[in-house]
């Protein structure tokens, strides 16, 4: 079977895309690595973007996106005018930390998945029976939220970081507005000690062509079955959901391997505007 110009751009961007997310990776463990021998403590400024960009030959894309990872999992707090200030770790912030610098991340969303499926399967049906008006009000919000995120442009790597920072906090407020429809504390509590590893996953797997519209699509079919108080509907629309970020994870991971394997690009070419997905 022939291949068009329209597949290789496709498949030139997927490797390009895993690859900048090794990258990030990688910078996210250099700088965990200052943290943990103390180079850079508790209430000191990081290294600036443009001294992490030279000194490891990475974009400042990758760098922000390390950044903009350590600043979710709440191990470090970006200030106007005076940079990125390490916080003191929190005991959960650490392990967070643990699970995202592993080079064996995408397996172990493998693990975070699992849980989500003994989780959030029996969070849905429970939202389905207990759930009033202004629960379907807030998921309604969210989903409003997501939409508003899917026109953002995203033709500028900046751009691009804060499509993916609306639409990941889109994402996981409406797994929250579900959980806190089940009038459980426990099951937000929970949840919220997941939440950084599951944006991480979820940013990482968003940036995959037709991702964040299937997704929108899958949390309001969710929405639906949840405001007919189906439980065992709405059990099976989070199975879905479930099953394809399980999808996506294997995708990525598949992908990360394959790629590991090609030559390290060049600061210019991991600049280089990505192809727009056909």
């Amino acid at each position: 079977m022939r291949r068009g110009p329209a597949f290789e751009s496709q498949v030139f961007w997927r490797f390009s895309l895993i690859r900048r997310q090794t990258i990030t990776t990688q910078v996210i463990n250099y700088i965990l690595d200052l943290i943990r021998k103390g180079q850079v403590k508790p209430g000191e400024r990081l290294p600036t973007e443009k001294q992490l960009t030279e000194e490891l030959a990475v974009s400042r894309t990758c760098v922000r996106e390390a950044i903009k990872s350590l600043q979710s999992l709440q191990l470090i707090s970006v200030r106007p005018k005076i940079g990125a200030v390490v916080l003191e770790p929190s005991p959960v912030a650490l392990i967070n930390a643990e699970y995202l610098a592993t080079s064996a991340f995408m397996q172990q969303a493998d693990s975070l998945i699992e849980f989500r499926k003994v989780l959030e399967l029996g969070l849905v049906a429970l939202a389905a029976e207990k759930s009033t008006e202004t629960d379907w009000a807030a998921m309604r919000e969210v989903l409003a939220e997501q939409e508003a995120a899917l026109r953002m442009e995203r033709n500028t790597p900046t751009a691009d970081l804060l499509f993916h920072e609306a639409i990941g906090k889109a994402n996981i407020r409406f797994h929250k507005a579900v959980a806190e429809a089940t009038r459980n504390p426990l099951a937000i509590m929970v949840l919220q000690a997941i939440s950084a590893p599951l944006i991480e996953v979820s940013r990482r797997t968003n940036e995959m062509p037709g991702v964040p519209e299937a997704g929108l699509r899958q949390h309001w079919a969710i929405y639906r079955a949840i405001r007919e108080n189906n439980p065992e509907k709405a059990r099976h629309a989070m199975r879905l959901h479930l099953q394809a970020a399980e999808r996506n994870a294997h995708i990525l991971q598949t992908a990360g391997e394959a790629a590991s394997t090609l030559p390290a690009a060049s600061s210019t070419e991991q600049n280089q505007n990505q192809p727009e997905p056909a």
